[in-house]
């Protein structure tokens, strides 16, 4: 937990993890900080009135309301792109920092379980009160007159709760992973609901619905009565005309009915003594008045930051339209369709957002770069698995028997690139990556930007990676396509190099045998490479030996740290987050068994 691994000192785990965690604790104070504030606020005596008939239950939602105006904040930040990107630069060379960055789409996700929670209990406190304020010998002024369904139906704070509500659950039930994958266009139109949302929310409390006392000052009501005496006036110091209790009973300012006279005091509730009666000699009539809308307050200025960022998107995507300049069809199992565009400036491991206005007015996808910046073109390789890449796919002529012209392929926009933690990968002695089936697309930019480097070392001085290991999770035969071929061209680019140590490839297959693959396996077994990684166009096979089962991690680290003794290794991961997890142990561990020498492992997740 909290990627903690038995026996790791706390210095070790402060260098590792300690930046992410230190961020979220105090993040959870604030959190807790803000609900007992308001809580604590909303016992004040000015709100008697209402506390009388709901308790506690006005205290918890008003907490509740302060911790969800906090985060719905919070929730924008993380997804102003080019904002995030633009910090994440101001950090150049502080790794734990940066990090920080890398995960914001996690604390993203981490806002909106928060908004969760707290909207849950927001409406379970107000359901309390509904209950309470609509009972027949309730004579509260919000809501007298109303049945507790009018309250949600018939009133701004109730409407507008409704629209936050459904929307809410519409963009927390779509964005699970499942509906991400199989489903982007549902899940990103869903989500747009954020528009219902942050109005509902500024308009919440327009039509005031919790009461207070304004002239506390002058008539100080207080709770503390007793059955006998019938109240309490408190001390102040105010005019010495400010009676004693005992002379307001003697004067007749208090009858026998108990009913303060002169006042606006509930009656004909439970506790008819609840309230003490004012003072002589000053006005003797509480004023009260109803709360204005604050939730606006906390969100304006991240919603502010948003639509700055949307606008500039847009302003991008009518001055970035870039010409497809070629469509390159992939013979893989899934179709991938390469298309090429006009190069713009780009860093190895980035990635983009596309918007191609033939194929969807609003829609903009998420695409890693396949090309590095040495290139004079940047590339991207999309699996045609959902109805968006389908219709980008006919629109670029990729089903068609021959090719379109390059005049005749769509316009596309480009909204980035954006940074990810692969960028950091020259800063390690040892760089490792591994990638779980279609997980390794990232990786592709990063592995033709190390054959530039290592090829014309001059140009880049403060390049420190001195091996770099390749791990490639296969599912199955059908799982290598396109990127086997970069992996053939970059062993054979090394070994002119004379660099073949530098690079080394481990390719593991984790499932899908059948009993021809098993002949095959038998028969190329003893052979040098291994021809079951084949080039289906130039029957090219890939040197490196086949492995079939999952990788022994603590094997694998085992090596590598043995070669790095005292010294920083980096490994980047893209998959499934099973896998992640066991990695991130893994690297934990090997920083603990390794503390003697000196040599850290450092756990990086792609994430966009």
């Amino acid at each position: 937990m909290f990627g903690y691994y038995t026996g790791m000192t706390a210095k070790q785990w402060l260098q590792l993890e300690g930046p992410l965690y230190l961020f979220v604790f105090l993040w959870m104070v604030v959190n807790i900080m803000l609900f007992f504030i308001n809580f604590d606020k909303y016992k004040q005596d000015k709100f008697i009135f209402i506390r009388h008939m709901v308790h506690d239950g006005l205290s918890i939602a008003r907490g509740a309301a302060l911790v969800l105006n906090f985060n719905c904040g919070l929730i924008l930040l993380p997804v102003c792109r080019n904002f995030v990107n633009f910090m994440r630069g101001q950090f150049e060379g502080k790794r734990s920092i940066r990090r920080l960055f890398d995960k914001n789409i996690l604390f993203h996700k981490w806002c909106a379980y928060v908004i969760c929670f707290a909207t849950a209990l927001h409406i379970g406190a107000h359901i309390f009160n509904a209950h309470n304020l609509t009972r027949p010998t309730s004579t509260y002024g919000g809501t007298e007159n109303l049945t507790a369904l009018q309250v949600v139906f018939a009133t701004v704070p109730g409407l507008t709760g409704v629209g936050i509500t459904l929307s809410l659950v519409l963009m927390v039930a779509t964005a699970t992973q499942q509906i991400r994958r199989s489903y982007y266009e549902l899940f990103w139109y869903t989500h747009h609901l954020f528009v219902v949302f942050y109005v509902c929310l500024c308009f919440h409390g327009y039509s005031g619905f919790v009461e207070r006392q304004t002239n506390f000052d002058q008539v100080p009501v207080r709770e503390g009565f007793d059955q006998t005496s019938g109240g309490q006036c408190v001390d102040r110091d105010v005019s010495a005309d400010c009676a004693t209790w005992a002379e307001l009973v003697a004067q007749g300012l208090w009858n026998s009915t108990r009913t303060c006279l002169g006042t606006t005091n509930i009656m004909n509730v439970d506790e008819p003594d609840a309230f003490c009666c004012p003072c002589e000699g000053v006005p003797n009539v509480i004023e009260t008045e109803f709360g204005a809308p604050t939730s606006w307050h906390w969100v304006i200025g991240p919603l502010s930051l948003y639509i700055l960022e949307r606008f500039y998107r847009f302003f991008r995507s009518q001055t970035r339209k870039l010409h497809i300049l070629k469509v390159i069809k992939h013979k893989d199992s899934t179709p991938v369709m390469e298309i090429r565009m006009k190069r713009i400036p780009t860093k190895s491991g980035q990635y983009v957002f596309l918007h191609c206005p033939k194929v969807s007015r609003f829609e903009w996808h998420a695409l890693t770069l396949t090309s590095c910046p040495q290139l004079d073109y940047i590339s991207l390789h999309i699996r045609l698995v959902g109805d968006w890449t389908t219709a980008l796919a006919d629109a670029c002529g990729f089903y068609d028997e021959s090719p379109k012209k390059a005049s005749e392929l769509p316009l596309v926009a480009v909204d980035g690139p954006f940074g990810t933690a692969s960028e950091d990968v020259y800063h390690f002695p040892g760089a490792v990556f591994v990638g779980a089936g279609i997980g390794v697309t990232p990786f592709a930019s990063l592995l033709q930007e190390f054959y530039f480097r290592k090829s014309r070392p001059e140009d880049y001085p403060h390049f420190k990676t001195k091996k770099l290991y390749f791990y490639w999770i296969c599912p199955g035969f059908d799982a290598w396509g396109w990127f086997a071929t970069l992996l053939m061209d970059m062993e054979e680019k090394m070994e002119e190099l004379g660099a073949s140590e530098f690079f080394r490839v481990r390719v593991f297959m984790t499932r899908g045998w059948s009993s021809e693959d098993a002949a095959k396996i038998i028969l190329h077994e003893n052979e040098e490479g291994d021809s079951i990684i084949r080039d289906a166009e130039s029957g090219r096979a890939l040197k490196q030996k086949m492995n079939f089962g999952r990788p022994q991690w603590d094997k694998e680290f085992g090596v590598i740290a043995d070669e790095f003794k005292g010294e920083n290794v980096g490994v980047f991961f893209c998959g499934p987050k099973v896998l992640s997890q066991q990695l991130h142990a893994t690297c934990n561990k090997m920083t603990v068994n390794c503390a003697d020498e000196g040599t850290r492992f450092f756990y990086n997740k792609e994430n966009f």
